[in-house]
């Protein structure tokens, strides 16, 4: 999106999957530095192509929203986790500029005597991020160092290869102030965080995102996109100038982003939530404000975490009256609810048109929305709803498309068949 800065995209990505589980905060970042340390050494990468790589490393676990791998990855010596591995494999090959680096995130958890069929660039790129990874786990464990030491040992030519364990030795990192030098590493910092990120790129990473929580749940795979634009069309109708509708459409797209930290058994309840489930569904707008603050504008901001409020302060988080809510965000409120309804539940089916509007009229009534945007909503329904078709087909297709290849690629995994897991 034009209105969020290039480089604060890579902040946003830290972020947002810091809240994947509390138990991988800073993970990818500390996986990161601790590959940037030891590729230096090599002095083979110009800035860019470290600054891609070390990205690649802080989202080596994007496709981590299994609750039960979470648990199996966090064990030291850890037991095959591929399934993220795979999922995470998959959304930096079809929605990341990294599409080139991307089959060393399908490998990341693979022993090195199952990477034959990996070019050796990539078989390089999932050793280092697999050691660092263990490196970072153990960290965090109550190993003693010199088991650790003993243990990569006994690693050596099994689980990784010789030269990747002796590139980190090389490296000669201080395990015990890792925290300190990553923030005290200026070289780090500046190649992870200055070196230039293009609109294009920046606008990749942010769908990727979106796509990773929205693809959580088969049953919010629009949900996003569907927003933006029920959002972008009663903002166009509204006769909201080209500059306003940006700001809009940002909020919108970023409006659900703190869901990464809601699980996924809340996400796909059976039935409505009871109180206990709303009350963690509702921190996913405090997490959003988070995430955002100072990587958007404040306005782009109270867009995306004002989606609930009600005009009657009946709303959530802040219970805002109708005077501190801005037009922009009863646009937003406004689609959200419009893009829920129209979507599948799994304690409801697609809502008719009829019980849509009656929806929207009866909150209208009560005070809850504005009455003048929902009036909008209603007299273009049908053109808004043509347009919300034409324009999640694509994702509806690249969803299945995923799901399709996660299957493949798990079951030649389950048989080992390395060899015919399609990765370029």
């Amino acid at each position: 999106m034009k209105l969020i800065k290039n480089e604060k995209i890579i902040d946003i990505m830290q972020q947002t999957l810091n809240h994947v589980d509390s138990r991988l905060i800073d993970h990818g970042t500390r996986v990161a530095w601790l590959m940037y340390k030891m590729l230096k050494q090599q002095n083979k990468y110009d800035t860019k192509q470290l600054r891609d790589i070390c990205v690649l490393a802080m989202l080596h676990d994007i496709g981590a929203y299994k609750t039960d791998e979470i648990d199996k990855m966090v064990i030291f010596e850890t037991v095959a986790v591929w399934e993220h591995s795979i999922y995470g494999y998959l959304f930096l090959k079809n929605f990341s500029p990294l599409k080139e680096l991307a089959p060393a995130i399908l490998f990341h958890h693979a022993d090195c005597n199952e990477l034959a069929y990996l070019n050796p660039m990539h078989q390089e790129l999932a050793q280092l991020i697999s050691l660092c990874d263990r490196i970072d786990v153990f960290l965090h464990s109550s190993i003693d160092i010199n088991d650790f030491y003993k243990y990569i040992e006994n690693e050596r030519g099994r689980k990784f290869r010789s030269d990747i364990i002796d590139l980190f030795l090389g490296a000669k990192i201080d395990l015990s102030q890792v925290n300190e030098e990553i923030n005290s590493d200026k070289d780090f910092q500046s190649t992870l965080y200055d070196t230039p990120v293009t609109s294009e790129e920046a606008d990749e990473y942010l769908r990727m995102i979106i796509f990773s929580i929205d693809f959580r749940s088969s049953q919010t795979v629009i949900h996003t996109i569907a927003t933006v634009c029920i959002s972008r069309l009663l903002a166009e109708l509204a006769g909201l100038d080209k500059e306003e509708i940006e700001k809009i459409e940002t909020g919108a797209m970023l409006h659900d982003i703190g869901k990464t930290g809601v699980p996924v058994n809340i996400l796909e309840s059976p039935h409505k939530l009871n109180e206990a489930e709303m009350k963690i569904m509702q921190t996913h707008v405090d997490m959003t404000e988070k995430i955002i603050t100072g990587n958007v504008d404040d306005d782009i901001k109270q867009i995306a975490v004002q989606h609930h409020e009600k005009l009657d302060s009946a709303g959530y988080p802040k219970q805002l009256d109708g005077s501190a809510i801005s037009l922009y965000d009863r646009i937003l409120i406004i689609a959200d609810i419009f893009s829920a309804l129209c979507g599948v539940r799994s304690y409801k089916d697609v809502y008719s048109k009829e019980k849509i509007i009656n929806i929207l009229n009866d909150m209208s009534a009560q005070g809850l929305i504005d009455a003048e945007i929902v009036s909008l909503s209603i007299k273009n329904f049908n053109k808004i709803m043509k347009e919300m078709d034409r324009e999640s087909r694509p994702v509806i297709a690249a969803y299945d498309i995923l799901n399709d290849d996660y299957s493949k690629i798990l079951d030649n995994v389950k048989k080992s068949k390395f060899d015919e897991i399609v990765i370029y």
